[in-house]
């Protein structure tokens, strides 16, 4: 069921379902540790330096970049908290297949947070906080169990059509397949309001509080690939016939033939917004 976020005054309601981020713990995805983004390092970098305590990841799914974190961190303890119970198993397997024993993972809304208030020392999430569930009240529920003074950073989507290889998917997707199959890009858009996010984290006691742009290249390796992940599009290919799918591969390389290189693959240009600061 869509949930509606729009009792916090300025934060726009979410018009469709969420994904179903359960999605990511098949495929080989899964079973290895998960790559770590150029975004991901961006988050770590605006950490304070050997931080120790409990390092709490917010939407960690399979476990980036909790697991760098934990490598980073040796005498941390880091908390990967997900909805998403496939992928939190998934992240636990990871962990004990590696051998990484700081870093543990339960299943927990962002907006419901079953940790006691002051109990982390550390915050970091990878495009879930302040973008999945009900945004006004996870802030709250953050700046409930850090510790006074504690740090956080996190990266958020900005405006969408920064996102290129999601944007552009769901431009060719939206013709093929009903809105409600395809991620919520308008309330995505409307999160990002210039200030928004920022009036959030205020209003809930992060008085220290810094964001800028960051920007990347993500390699993609081929064609099939621009439509290959389970997730977020899913269900959207799920409901197409195999006719249909090969249509949408089709216009999707279309859609992509400025970022395609010679030997045939993609680099797309992506940018996020960053978010850190203490409490």
């Amino acid at each position: 069921m869509a949930q509606n976020t729009a009792g916090q005054a300025g934060v726009p309601a979410r018009q469709r379902a969420e994904v179903d981020w359960n999605r990511g713990a098949d495929g080989p995805q899964a079973s290895a540790l998960p790559p770590v983004m150029p975004s991901a390092r961006a988050v770590l970098e605006n950490l304070p330096a050997q931080a120790a305590g409990l390092i709490l990841d917010l939407g960690c799914g399979l476990g980036s970049p909790a697991f760098e974190a934990a490598r980073q961190n040796p005498g941390a303890r880091v908390l990967g908290v997900d909805r998403a119970g496939q992928l939190i198993d998934a992240a636990r397997r990871l962990a004990a297949a590696h051998a990484i024993g700081n870093a543990e993972f339960e299943v927990m809304s962002l907006d419901a947070l079953t940790l006691p208030g002051k109990s982390a020392d550390a915050a970091i999430s990878h495009f879930a906080f302040l973008s999945e569930g009900d945004v006004a009240v996870s802030v709250k529920e953050l700046s409930r169990v850090l510790k006074d003074g504690a740090p956080f950073s996190v990266a958020a989507w900005d405006a969408m059509e920064m996102n290129t290889l999601m944007s552009r998917t769901v431009q060719v997707l939206e013709r093929h397949v009903p809105a409600e199959l395809l991620p919520d890009v308008g309330y995505l858009n409307k999160l990002a309001t210039p200030g928004l996010r920022e009036q959030l984290l205020r209003e809930a006691g992060f008085s220290a509080l810094h964001t800028e742009m960051f920007s990347w290249q993500l390699p993609v390796p081929s064609p099939a690939a621009l439509i290959a992940a389970p997730v977020p599009f899913g269900r959207a290919v799920d409901s197409l016939a195999s006719g249909e799918l090969e249509i949408v591969r089709s216009e999707l390389e279309q859609e992509a033939a400025e970022f395609r290189a010679a030997d045939g693959t993609y680099t797309f240009p992506m940018a996020c917004r960053l978010y850190w600061g203490s409490k």
